[in-house]
């Protein structure tokens, strides 16, 4: 019985001594389930980490990848495509502000088509990082698209839609394509946020004079150009972006035309508690011409093709200052709210094809627009068509602006109010 017993207690403190050790080394295993970017070669010292962080993202799919602060510099050679995000990762920094910022720098060396790309993938993270763009020539008066920050694609006969997507957090500076965030869902493809919420939220856009390489100031109202872009399929109701939050960001829009744009084959989008200052304000003059410089647009892409038009946005609670032509235009869309905004110093008083306004709605449905701030716009709602609920808003002008101007028929003059 002694043997018996001398062989248990060894047998119990072996058991207890795997169990003590094996708490540190299941926190150590918890802790290498994400990953390090410098661990892979990437270098606030290095003049390329292209290489570097692709590597990091093909070793660490599926993982978090930390990216330590520090200044991260990307030297594309011309017009190259960019980089691609695995499933189920995230990409955190240690913030897109101040001295301890994380900021991954494309050199003027070339220009990525984008710089990141989120193709068929989801459950994807983007966190806490500056972006800075690159002045090299976006290509746009060749007909390229270079030039973007982050693409959120579906592709045609992809086996899912890209869901559960969030970009939170970051600061994005001078990019020259004709958007920054763009999410384009193909024809026929399983589309973008079926079945989740894509979230654009607590984020800075900024533009400032040093914007160089794209076209917003010569392209005229057929080049729009966003900081962030939402389009689905024109060519059928097969390729939806849906269930979008933009939602308590930061625009400022001088140097390019808008904030937010949302175009055919959308559903379900909400634009809510953002700041954009600005439209199109740094762009050059161009008096007696349409400038197309919008806040925040809905329009129809779609024309006469079988696309479907943006059903169901919802515009609320937004500021918006000094929009060159129109705080929020719409064209064509329906089941719209647009309520408790505050919208100040739109100008534009060019009504070449469409009206211009704080607010502007064409051809649209709009269940209501209500509780809105209108202050000092030379013109605060314009309506032409459609089908539009106008409540309680406060609307204030200039001496000589235009309260209000409704187009019961197209055809016929308009009911002016001032």
């Amino acid at each position: 019985m002694n043997i018996i017993h001398h062989r248990f207690s060894q047998l119990l403190l072996l058991v207890m001594v795997y169990a003590v050790g094996a708490v540190p080394l299941a926190r150590e295993a918890s802790a290498q389930s994400g990953c390090e970017a410098t661990q892979y070669g990437m270098s606030a010292g290095a003049s390329d980490n292209t290489a570097a962080f692709k590597s990091a993202l093909m070793a660490c799919a599926g993982k978090s990848i930390h990216i330590p602060q520090g200044a991260y510099t990307f030297s594309p050679h011309g017009f190259d495509n960019g980089i691609f995000i695995p499933d189920n990762t995230n990409l955190v920094g240690d913030g897109s502000e101040g001295q301890a910022a994380t900021v991954l720098l494309i050199a003027d060396t070339g220009t990525f088509a984008s710089f990141l790309w989120i193709r068929d993938t989801s459950n994807i993270s983007i966190k806490g990082i500056r972006f800075e763009g690159s002045t090299y020539d976006s290509g746009c008066a060749r007909g390229l698209t270079y030039g973007h920050a982050i693409s959120v694609y579906s592709t045609a006969g992809s086996r899912a839609a890209v869901e559960n997507v969030h970009i939170t957090g970051n600061v994005f500076h001078n990019f020259n394509g004709q958007s920054w965030i763009t999410m384009n869902a193909a024809d026929r493809s399983p589309g973008i946020g079926l079945h989740s919420e894509i979230a654009v939220s607590k984020n800075a856009f900024l533009s400032d004079e040093r914007l160089r390489g794209g076209c917003a100031g010569s392209g005229g109202i057929g080049y729009p150009v966003f900081m962030v872009w939402l389009h689905g399929s024109d060519e059928s109701g097969q390729g939806m972006v849906e269930n979008v939050s933009i939602a308590s960001n930061t625009f400022q829009a001088d140097y390019v035309k808008g904030a937010v744009v949302v175009w055919s084959d959308t559903a379900r989008i909400s634009i809510q508690n953002n700041s954009i200052s600005n439209a199109g304000l740094g762009l050059p003059p161009a008096p007696k011409t349409e400038l197309g410089r919008y806040a925040i647009a809905v329009y129809n892409s779609a024309h006469e093709k079988p696309g479907l038009w943006p059903d169901d946005v919802q515009i609320v609670n937004n500021t918006i200052v000094n929009p060159v032509s129109c705080g929020i235009y719409v064209a064509a869309a329906r089941n719209l709210d647009i309520s408790r905004n505050k919208i100040s110093g739109q100008t534009d008083r060019f009504d070449g094809t469409l009206p211009k306004a704080a607010i502007a709605l064409n051809h649209a449905f709009v269940r209501t627009v209500d509780g809105n701030e209108l202050a000092n716009n030379y013109t605060g709602i314009t309506v032409v068509a459609g089908d539009v609920a106008i409540k309680e808003n406060r609307i204030s002008v200039p001496p000589g602006g235009i309260r209000t101007k409704i187009f019961r028929d197209e055809h016929r003059p308009p009911e002016i109010q001032r």
